[in-house]
């Protein structure tokens, strides 16, 4: 089925395609790569086990895989849009307090799901024309840039040695993108990674500098049981109304919020593949995939979860769309929070290592829209504004909130250019 929104349908591997087996590992390797640093910098920042948010966004992705039917190679991990309130949620209910609040966000987009399931897909077009999309998913791209920064550090603090590891990583994957052949070509990013983190290696055991951390390894058990949020929550305990409902309010705000991105990464999505995913899964089982997806994260990892826009770039660099490679993904990091090894090697992979992927998958990104805005009327008053007035606002960091809630600059500028194609007109 082509796309809607004008993407590059020639992938090497398409849904549904056969995998051999031995490949299909090293592809999802490389998925569960580009997105293992938000993976686990997102626990950290919120305070919850490793190991369960490890397990939670295995687990959930593999529930958004069963409700789509496998018609959607997205891969959901924890959300940095759900941090504030499962912050909030953690400090003053405790696990009871992150659980509730993801059920929460699995009933809010049920119910949209059941809403969008009665809603003809043409009829959405109409609501997300392709000058909305493309530049929203620009938006995304140029909005996640930043975070190279912060992988780049080391220690808290940029140095020449960091950036170099991410350059050196950078370099390899467009040299392995580029110049390779057969399976090495579509590996860009896990070969790339491996090359950054032998030159980490080599930086800290000749002492020129200290970049990987060895110490991960000390004391280092084979097998551990993880730490699930489920083992925190105590079923008995009473959260009074007062604390209940000023929660569910605050989780109710954010998740729409964070449907409008989801939105947005899938239209990014089913451009670069080439298959209509409003279509096909369609919205209902779209929102109604992510949303389980939340109820199994909070359960496990205590942490919300969203679409992943490095699991986007990921797909669309390799050219291998299947969900079966998210799915192997899934398994490997749910495996990971048992076998503390895997954990300590994936673990003592340096940031700036990551970094030098990042600066490959969100520029790609940021590409994917530029390519959908290739095939919109840009000499059309109506287009002109839309696109103009996304990118301004997204770009800009415009946010409307504050501490207990707030609304992302790429959701306010996708709400700004859906009520901007509403209320213009074409003129003739």
């Amino acid at each position: 089925m082509a796309s809607r929104l004008g993407g590059d349908s020639r992938m090497i591997y398409s849904l549904g395609d056969r995998i051999p087996f031995g490949k299909l590992i090293l592809f999802a390797i490389q998925m569960m790569l580009s997105v293992f640093v938000a993976t686990v910098l997102i626990a950290n920042i919120c305070g919850v086990a490793v190991s369960g948010a490890l397990v939670g966004a295995g687990c959930g992705t593999l529930a958004y895989i069963l409700i789509t039917k496998g018609q959607s190679p997205m891969f959901i991990s924890n959300s940095g849009a759900f941090v504030a309130p499962i912050i909030i949620a953690l400090t003053s209910c405790g696990y009871e307090g992150a659980v509730i609040g993801c059920f929460v966000i699995w009933i809010i987009y049920t119910i949209f799901g059941l809403i969008f399931s009665h809603v003809p897909v043409e009829s959405i077009y109409k609501i997300f024309p392709k000058s909305l999309i493309g530049a929203v998913t620009v938006v995304i791209g140029i909005n996640l840039m930043p975070f190279i920064l912060t992988y780049v550090q080391i220690n808290g603090e940029t140095n020449m040695w960091g950036i170099s590891v991410a350059i050196i990583t950078m370099i390899a994957i467009a040299l392995f993108s580029h110049y390779a052949k057969g399976i090495v070509k579509i590996l860009p990013f896990l070969l790339g990674t491996l090359v950054g983190y032998v030159y980490a290696v080599v930086l800290t055991i000749t002492n020129i500098f200290p970049v990987v951390d060895f110490s991960v390894f000390e004391n280092m058990r084979l097998f551990a049981l993880p730490d699930l949020a489920i083992s925190h929550v105590n079923w008995y305990k009473f959260i009074e109304l007062p604390q209940l409902i000023p929660l569910i309010i605050l989780f109710i705000a954010y998740t729409i919020s964070a449907m409008m991105e989801a939105l947005s990464d899938h239209a990014a999505l089913g451009g670069i593949i080439g298959i209509d995913l409003y279509q096909k899964p369609g919205l209902n089982r779209i929102f109604a995939g992510e949303g389980l997806a939340n109820a199994v994260s909070g359960l496990l990892g205590g942490l919300g979860a969203c679409s992943y826009g490095e699991g986007v770039a990921c797909v669309g660099f390799s050219k291998v769309a299947s969900a079966k490679v998210s799915g192997a993904a899934a398994l490997i990091l749910i495996l990971m929070g048992f076998f503390v090894p895997v954990q300590a090697f994936i673990s003592s992979i340096p940031a700036c290592v990551f970094a030098g992927a990042a600066i490959v998958l969100y520029g790609f990104i940021a590409c994917s829209g530029i390519k959908m805005l290739q095939q919109v009327d840009l000499n059309g008053q109506k287009n002109l504004i839309i696109v103009s007035a996304v990118l301004s606002l997204g770009i800009s960091g415009l946010a409307i909130g504050g501490t207990d809630f707030s609304i992302s600059a790429t959701a306010l500028a996708l709400m700004a250019g859906i009520i901007l194609n509403l209320v213009l007109k074409n003129k003739d």
